[in-house]
C-alpha cells in the first residue's frame, strides 16, 4: 500500500517519500540525457502512486513536448502547476514548454516568477532570460541580465562579449567599448594566435568605426601583431574605410592597394580604392576626366581583372566607352561566357551605352557569320546575347528570330530553350513558355535547377499537378505530397508561383494556404536566431553576429515574403468584399469543377485514409521514430485553415508586419488604406494615404484611392472633433476637402498625366468612374481613356517592334473594363492585340487550341523522352 501523501498547509504541496525522490531525480537526469521514452515510465511510476505531484506532471510534459506532443505537454505542465504554485521546478519546465513552443513572452513571465522563488542566483535562468530578452530585442533587459552574469562569473569570457554585444546593438557604444576595453585588460592570459581573441580585437575596432571613432579604431588596430589579429584582410579593411572617413586619402590608397594586390576582383576593394581618387562608383557622379585617369591606372597595374574593367564601363562615355566595352564583351562572347548579358544589363539605363551594346554586338555578329575561321561558338553566343538584349528592350519578335537561329546552330543546348522560354513569358505567350522550359528540362533531366524552372513554368501555366510531379523528382521518396517537402526545405519561390496558380483558378483556401506556409517560414527563420544567441557569443563569431542579427530585424522586407503577405492580404480583403466565398469553398473542392481541384480532393482522401491507417498502427512504434518521421499534412486541402479565417483580422496582422519592415514600399500604404476603410477607421486610412503620397504622390493608385477616401468620408462635421481636425490636417494639402472641387482635381491629374504613363491613364478611368458615379457616360469616358491608351501601345508596336505600356498594365484594363460591363472591351482587345501579338490574354479559345496542337506537332519533332520518363533526354533528330 503506497504511504500517504503528505500535505503542508501552506500550498499544497505534495512531498515524495525518498523512494519517489530517486525517482524523480532519476527523471530528470534522463530527461537531459534525452532518454525519453524510459523518461515517460519513470514519471508514470510516480503519477501512479502521486498523481498530483506538480513537478513529475511538468517534467512529463517536457518529455512530451521533446516527443513532438506540445499541445498535450503544455496542458500537463500547467496541470502540475495548478499542484504546485510554489516550486521553481515548475515554473521553470512550463518556462521551457513556452519556448519550445515559441510563446517567447510567456516564457519569460515563468522564468522571472522561477528565479523570485529560487532568489535570482541560478545562472541558467539568468542566461536563458537574456537569450529570450535578446528574441523579443527588449534592449534593457538584454544588458540587465547579461550584467547580472557578468557579475556572478566575471572568469568567463563569453559573458563580457555578451554585455558588449548588447549594449551596441541596444544603441549605447560608449558602455559597449567600455566594457570591451575592461575586458581586454583583465583577460591578458590567452594563447598566442587565439582566434577568438581575434575576433575580440576586430569587433572592438568595428564598434570604434561605427561610433565614429575612426582615428581610435586605426591605433588600436595599428598596435596589434600578426600574433593578436589574424583575420589580416578584415583589419585591412577596417583601417582603410577609417583613413579615407579621416581623409586620410594617401594612406588609404596604399591600405586598398594592398588588399587589391590579395585579391583584384572584388569589387568593394575597387570602389573603395577609386574613392580614394574622387571617383564614387554606387552614386555614378564623378568627373569623367578623373574616372578615365583612375581605371587606365588600375587597368596598368591589374591587366587581369575583369571586374575593373567591368567597373569601367559604368563611369566612361562616348567613344572610350566603345572602345571599352568592345574589349569587354567580345572577349567573353568568344570565351562562351553564358552571363554576359546578365554583367552588363545595369549599363542599359543609359541609353547611349545601351545603343553602344547593341552596335558591338550585332556587328561581330555579322562578322562571325562571315568569318570561317572564327570558331562557332562564337557566332552562337553572339545570337544568346542579342535574343535576350531584344527581349529585354521588348522586341519580342525580334528575340524570337535571334534565339530560333541559335536553336537551329546548337538544339541541344538547355539555355537556348530557357531563354526562348523567357521571351515567350515575357511576350505573354504563358503557354508556349511553359513548352519551351519543358524541352530545356527534358535536355538534362538530372539538372535540379531546370527542373525547378520547369515547375515554375507549368505553375504559371496552371498545371499545378504537373509541377507538383516534376518537383517531386528531387524531393524525398518517402513524402506524402512533393510540395511537404519543398515547405520543409522552405522553397518560397514554388510556394508563392502555386499561391498565385490557385488565385488564377478561384481556389483560395489553397492559394491562402501557400501564402500562409510562406509566412510560417519567414517566422521559423526568426525563431531559429535564438539558438545563436548562445552559439556566437560562446564562440566568438561577434561580427558575424551583429549581422545576423541586424538581418533579423529587416527578415520580412524580403521581396519573397513582401510579394506573399500582399497576395494574402488581396485575398482576404476579397473575401471580406464577397462573404460567399467562404461558404462556397468551404465546400468540397470537387464541386468546384476545376480539374486541379478534383485532383486535389482525391488526394485529400487518398491522404486522410492514410492518416488513419498510419494512426491505428503507430501505437506499437517507438517515439523515437516519430520524432524523424516524413513531413504530414493534416489539412491537403486547405479547408480546414479555411473555416477559421476572419478577413479583416488576419489582414491587419500582415499590414502591421509591412508597416514596421516595409514602409518604404507604396504599396504597404495602400493596403493599410484598403484594410482601414473596410474597418472605417477613417483616421487609419487617412494616415495611410498620406504615407503613400508622401512616398510617391504622382503615383496614380495613390490619387484614385485620395479620391475614395474622401468620397467614403462621412460628413467631417459629424465626428469627434479630435479626428476631425486630425483628418483635416492630413487631408488638406493633399486634396480638396470640398465635394464640388473632387471633379476639378481629378482633370487636373488626369490632363498632367495624358499620354505619359499607362498606369496612371489606368487609375484616371478608374477616378473618372468612380467620380460620374458609375453611369454609363462615366463608362464610356474611363473606356474612351484606356482605349487611347491601347491604340497608343498598338501604334508603338508598329514603329519601334515593342509596345511602351506594360502587358500587365493592358491586363488589369482589360479586366477593369469587363467588371464595369463597358461596351468597348472588344475594340480594347483588338488594339491590344496588335500591341501583344503573342500574348494568351486576348487570343480567341479556337487560337488556343490552334496553338496547343502546333505545341503537339513541335514536340513530335523532337525524339526526347516521352514525358513519364525519368528526364533524361534520348538522341535529337529534329530542329526547333
Amino acid at each position: 500500500m503506497a504511504p500517504p501523501v503528505k500535505k503542508p498547509l501552506a500550498g499544497g504541496k505534495t512531498i515524495l517519500p525518498n523512494k519517489e525522490k530517486g525517482l524523480f531525480a532519476k527523471l530528470i537526469q534522463e530527461y537531459e540525457s534525452k532518454k525519453y521514452k524510459i523518461g515517460l515510465k519513470t514519471a508514470d511510476q510516480i503519477l501512479k502512486k502521486f498523481p498530483e505531484h506538480g513537478e513529475t506532471l511538468c517534467m512529463k510534459g517536457l518529455i512530451l513536448a521533446s516527443l513532438n506532443r506540445q499541445n498535450e505537454g503544455l496542458e500537463l505542465a500547467k496541470q502540475g502547476l495548478r499542484f504546485d504554485l510554489t516550486s521553481f521546478i515548475s515554473w521553470h519546465a512550463l518556462g521551457i514548454l513556452n519556448r519550445i513552443v515559441k510563446n517567447y513572452n510567456e516564457s519569460i513571465k515563468c522564468y522571472s516568477q522561477a528565479l523570485r522563488i529560487e532568489g535570482g542566483t541560478n545562472i541558467n535562468l539568468v542566461r536563458e532570460s537574456a537569450y529570450l530578452y535578446m528574441q523579443l530585442r527588449d534592449w534593457p533587459k538584454v544588458v540587465e541580465n547579461r550584467l547580472t552574469l557578468v557579475r556572478m562569473q566575471p572568469h568567463l569570457r563569453m559573458n563580457w562579449a555578451g554585455l558588449a554585444v548588447s549594449l551596441h546593438l541596444g544603441g549605447d557604444t560608449a558602455e559597449a567599448l567600455r566594457v570591451l576595453e575592461h575586458f581586454e585588460s583583465i583577460h591578458r592570459d590567452v594563447p598566442k594566435r587565439s582566434y577568438e581573441q581575434s575576433e575580440v580585437f576586430l569587433y572592438h575596432a568595428q564598434v570604434l568605426h561605427e561610433a565614429g571613432r575612426h582615428k581610435d579604431a586605426i591605433e588600436f588596430l595599428s598596435k596589434k601583431t600578426s600574433d593578436q589579429v589574424l583575420d589580416v584582410k578584415a583589419s585591412s579593411l577596417l583601417q582603410g574605410k577609417c583613413q579615407l572617413a579621416l581623409g586620410e586619402v594617401e594612406e588609404a590608397e596604399k591600405t586598398f592597394n594592398g588588399l587589391l594586390q590579395r585579391n583584384n576582383e572584388d569589387r568593394q576593394y575597387i570602389a573603395l580604392w577609386l574613392k580614394t581618387k574622387g571617383v564614387d562608383v554606387q552614386s555614378g557622379k564623378a568627373d569623367s576626366t578623373a574616372a578615365s585617369a583612375a581605371f587606365k591606372s588600375l587597368q596598368e597595374q591589374f591587366p587581369s581583372s575583369r571586374a575593373i574593367k567591368r567597373m569601367t564601363l559604368t563611369l566612361v562615355s562616348g567613344e572610350e566607352f566603345h572602345t571599352q566595352a568592345s574589349s569587354y564583351i567580345l572577349v567573353a562572347l568568344q570565351k562562351g561566357v553564358p552571363s554576359i548579358f546578365n554583367d552588363v544589363r545595369a549599363l542599359y539605363v543609359d541609353d547611349a551605352k545601351r545603343d553602344a551594346i547593341e552596335n558591338i554586338v550585332e556587328g561581330a555578329r555579322e562578322k562571325w557569320t562571315k568569318d570561317p575561321n572564327e570558331a562557332p561558338t562564337s557566332l552562337l553566343w553572339t545570337l544568346y546575347f542579342l535574343a535576350q538584349h531584344y527581349s529585354f528592350l521588348g522586341q519580342y519578335d525580334e528575340a524570337l528570330k535571334h534565339i530560333h537561329s541559335a536553336i537551329a546552330h546548337s538544339p541541344t543546348l538547355p539555355e537556348l530553350h530557357m531563354t526562348r522560354a523567357r521571351i515567350y513569358k515575357k511576350a505573354g505567350a504563358i503557354d508556349w513558355a511553359n513548352t519551351a522550359m519543358e524541352d530545356a528540362r527534358l535536355l538534362d533531366g538530372q539538372d535540379r535547377s531546370l527542373n525547378c524552372k520547369a515547375a515554375k513554368y507549368s505553375l504559371r501555366a496552371g498545371d499545378i499537378s504537373g509541377a507538383s510531379k516534376k518537383a517531386g523528382l528531387f524531393t524525398k521518396p518517402d513524402v506524402e505530397d512533393p510540395v511537404l517537402d519543398l515547405v520543409e526545405m522552405q522553397a518560397s519561390w514554388y510556394l508563392i508561383e502555386e499561391a498565385r496558380a490557385w488565385l488564377a483558378k478561384g481556389n483560395y483556401a489553397m492559394a491562402l494556404k501557400r501564402c500562409t506556409q510562406i509566412d510560417k517560414i519567414y517566422t521559423e527563420i526568426w525563431d531559429d536566431q535564438l539558438d545563436f544567441h548562445s552559439y556566437c557569443t560562446r564562440k566568438f563569431t561577434l561580427r558575424a553576429y551583429v549581422d545576423m542579427v541586424r538581418f533579423e530585424d529587416r527578415l520580412h522586407s524580403h521581396h519573397a515574403y513582401f510579394s506573399a503577405a500582399t497576395t494574402a492580404i488581396r485575398i482576404l480583403l476579397k473575401l471580406h468584399d464577397q462573404p460567399s466565398l467562404l461558404k462556397l469553398q468551404n465546400g468540397t473542392a470537387a464541386e468546384n469543377g476545376n480539374d486541379d481541384q478534383k485532383k486535389l480532393s482525391k488526394k485529400a482522401k487518398k491522404l486522410e485514409e492514410a492518416a488513419k491507417k498510419n494512426a491505428a498502427s503507430a501505437n506499437g512504434k517507438a517515439e523515437e521514430e516519430e520524432v524523424n518521421a516524413p513531413p504530414k499534412d493534416d489539412d491537403p486541402d486547405g479547408r480546414e485553415a479555411f473555416k477559421a479565417v476572419d478577413p479583416l483580422k488576419d489582414a491587419e496582422r500582415y499590414i502591421t508586419l509591412l508597416q514596421k519592415h516595409a514602409p518604404a514600399q507604396p504599396e504597404t500604404w495602400l493596403l493599410s488604406f484598403e484594410v482601414a476603410l473596410r474597418g472605417k477607421n477613417w483616421l487609419a486610412a487617412t494616415k495611410a494615404i498620406a504615407r503613400a503620397h508622401a512616398l510617391e504622390p504622382e503615383n496614380g493608385k495613390v490619387h484614385y484611392a485620395i479620391l475614395r477616401l474622401r468620397k467614403a468620408l462621412p460628413v467631417l462635421s459629424e465626428a469627434p472633433e479630435p479626428i476631425r481636425e486630425s483628418i483635416s490636417a492630413v487631408l488638406k494639402p493633399i486634396v480638396p476637402l470640398e465635394e464640388g472641387t473632387l471633379e476639378a482635381f481629378n482633370a487636373t491629374f488626369v490632363q498632367r498625366h495624358a499620354g505619359k504613363s499607362a498606369e496612371n491613364a489606368l487609375a484616371s478611368a478608374r477616378s473618372t468612374l468612380l467620380l460620374r458615379g458609375n453611369n454609363e457616360d462615366g463608362k464610356r469616358e474611363a473606356a474612351a481613356i484606356l482605349l487611347e491608351m491601347a491604340k497608343g501601345a498598338a501604334a508603338s508596336y508598329a514603329k519601334a517592334g515593342k509596345s511602351d505600356v506594360k502587358l500587365s498594365t493592358l491586363q488589369e484594363a482589360f479586366e477593369f473594363l469587363k467588371e464595369c460591363g463597358s461596351t468597348d472591351a472588344a475594340a480594347f482587345v483588338e488594339a491590344s492585340k496588335q500591341a501583344y501579338p503573342l500574348s494568351d490574354i486576348f487570343k480567341t479559345d479556337a487560337q488556343k487550341e490552334k496553338e496547343s496542337i502546333d505545341r503537339e506537332n513541335e514536340r513530335r519533332s523532337w525524339a526526347f523522352a516521352p514525358p513519364d520518363a525519368d528526364g533524361s533526354p534520348a538522341a535529337t533528330n529534329g530542329q526547333n
